[in-house]
């Protein structure tokens, strides 16, 4: 039970609280996209540490990209693959994040389709919450 003697104070308050407990829409949005500036090949791996991989040796165009993320592969600006991040590389180093104008070598699991040229976009899952708005007039409104 809530008690109020101005009903705005009592909106703004019940708005609040549908914000709050709301779930939220997943979207998808591309954080980031890279061009292939050159392709690595590591031949001859022992069987313990799987088959022979191809590394997309990239720059970061755009944006920034997660190790978590799902990556899409484009040419000419289609499809060819989409698939979850296998590696991660800065430096020779693992990363989980690369940021926009750095250099990165990245494998995508079950792709080695890679050509000089193409453009890798990483896409994530992003969870918007509503938006509780309220102004000086005493006016309410929720934005999804």
């Amino acid at each position: 039970v809530l008690l109020h003697k101005v009903i705005y104070h009592l909106l703004e308050e019940m708005g609040k609280a549908i914000v709050e407990k709301a779930p939220g829409t997943a979207e998808t949005q591309v954080s980031g996209e890279a061009e292939v500036l050159n392709i690595f090949e590591l031949k001859g791996r022992s069987k313990s540490k799987g088959p022979d991989v191809k590394i997309a040796g990239c720059r970061i165009t755009d944006g920034h990209f997660s190790k978590s993320g799902t990556m899409r592969l484009l040419r000419s600006g289609d499809v060819v693959f989409e698939g979850p991040c296998e590696s991660l590389k800065r430096e020779k180093k693992d990363a989980e994040t690369v940021e926009k104008g750095n250099d990165c070598g990245l494998v995508i699991q079950d792709c080695d389709d890679f050509q000089v040229g193409d453009i890798i976009q990483c896409v994530e899952q992003v969870i918007r919450k509503p938006k509780f708005i309220s102004t000086q007039s005493g006016s309410v409104r929720i934005e999804c």
